[in-house]
């Protein structure tokens, strides 16, 4: 069984297609007999996206920045990190594999820190970006531009940054992608 690194929103003020989306990537999770590794916080996504996993039969790891452990609930095993870098840097080494669903700053943040792992060969584990509601097509034309202009190539074997990780348009789909790479 895999350990898959989910990175999300803690908003509760989104709309209810984030949280479905959310909840149905916690049962496929869950029902897989996969064990969840996710920031720790009850909040928004996280927090129903590890309900459903633990409602389903799969294990939650929390990974929590000790200033905020008072976010964490329900979950098998919590692990305090020191900082938010810390907290990615275990996230990092627990995981085979990462799916990000929407989210702000510190999720765009997490994504950015494994492809930029991806690209200088620090490791090979896949990452897939759900795109649910077209959330991620301004990232998609954004990555396409760094591209185009040639910031993608970094004279690395990888020239093509879209190379570095996959679109799925929803939670099996991605599920699927990332259990293939692992």
């Amino acid at each position: 069984m895999a350990n898959i690194c989910v990175f999300c929103s803690s908003s509760s003020k989104i709309d209810e297609i984030y949280k479905k989306a959310a909840e149905e990537l916690g049962e496929l999770i869950g029902k897989c007999g996969h064990t969840l590794i996710y920031g720790g916080s009850r909040l928004g996504l996280m927090g129903v996206l590890s309900k459903s996993v633990k409602e389903n039969g799969g294990k939650v790891i929390g990974i929590i920045p000790e200033h905020l452990q008072k976010l964490a609930e329900g979950e098998d095993e919590i692990i305090k990190a020191k900082n938010m870098h810390h907290r990615k840097e275990i996230m990092e080494l627990k995981s085979d594999a990462f799916i990000a669903l929407p989210g702000g700053i510190g999720t765009l943040d997490e994504i950015f820190e494994i492809l930029i792992g991806i690209q200088l060969k620090i490791h090979n584990k896949p990452i897939s970006i759900i795109n649910i509601n077209s959330y991620y097509e301004d990232l998609i034309k954004q990555l396409d531009k760094i591209n185009r202009e040639g910031f993608g190539d970094l004279n690395f074997d990888i020239v093509n940054i879209n190379d570095l990780f996959h679109f799925s348009e929803n939670p099996k789909e991605a599920l699927d992608y990332v259990l293939k790479r692992i």
